[in-house]
C-alpha cells in the first residue's frame, strides 16, 4: 500500500511522567534509520508494534533531542566549499 507524502508521518511522543518516548512513523525512510537502530543497539531501541504500513519504536527520551542551528565558522564554512568543489570535479 503506497502513501501519500502527506501521510508518510511521523509522530514523537513523551512526557514529564515516563523515561521513555515512542516514535511512530509512516514514513519509510525514517522506518529504516529507526530499523537500523534497533539493529545496532538492542538494548535501546525497540519495535513495539508494526502494521503494512507503519512501525511504534520505543527508546529512553534522553534520545530526543532538539538543538539550536549549527552556526559555521569562516574557516568551517571554506573547508566546506573546497569540500564540495572537490565532490564536483571528482563527479565530472
Amino acid at each position: 500500500m503506497n502513501l501519500t507524502r502527506y501521510e508518510q508521518e511521523v509522530v514523537i511522543n513523551l512526557n514529564a511522567d515516563e523515561d521513555r518516548a515512542t516514535v511512530y512513523s509512516a514514513n519509510p525512510v525514517w522506518i529504516r534509520k529507526m530499523d537500523a537502530l534497533v539493529r545496532e543497539f538492542l538494548d535501546v531501541f525497540r519495535i513495539k508494534r508494526w502494521t503494512e504500513i507503519s512501525k511504534t519504536y520505543e527508546m529512553p527520551k534522553k534520545y530526543v533531542y532538539i538543538g539550536r542551528p549549527r552556526e559555521l565558522s569562516p574557516a568551517q564554512r571554506e573547508n566546506l566549499e573546497k569540500m564540495r568543489d572537490t565532490k564536483k570535479q571528482v563527479q565530472s
